[in-house]
């Protein structure tokens, strides 16, 4: 699938919503940085969608910004009929204290056409520990 976001539809029917998130920083022979969350997606459109993967935008404090994408949604590629929500739970690890996430689901519609949600960008107060 191309991921590239300038090339596919948004889908603004498709709503990313964080339930929870936080950060642990874990001493280990180097600190380690773990945010954990909690996102529901939810299809708020009037057609079923199929969900094929996710795109993470990761920056930590020291500038190092990392893109993470992944077929699958958390080893799922679940379809959504209108009103459903698919919830899923993670982690991301890293090296220096984050300062932002931002996710993107990519998906294919009813006709099979690719496309991409919304970003889901978590809050500055979810990177406070």
């Amino acid at each position: 699938m191309n991921t590239d976001t300038r090339s596919l539809p948004v889908y603004a029917p498709l709503e990313l919503r964080l339930v929870m998130s936080g950060v642990q920083a874990q001493r280990r022979p180097r600190p380690v940085y773990r945010s954990i969350f909690r996102v529901s997606i939810c299809n708020t459109g009037s057609h079923p969608v199929r969900l094929l993967g996710r795109k993470w935008t990761l920056r930590e404090r020291n500038g190092n910004t990392r893109i993470v994408e992944a077929a699958r949604i958390f080893n799922e590629s679940p379809v959504l009929e209108p009103g459903a929500v698919f919830a899923c739970s993670g982690t991301q690890e890293f090296d220096t204290p984050p300062v932002a996430m931002e996710l993107r689901i990519f998906g294919t519609d009813e006709f099979g056409t690719p496309f991409i949600s919304p970003p889901l960008n978590f809050p500055k107060s979810c990177f406070q520990h």
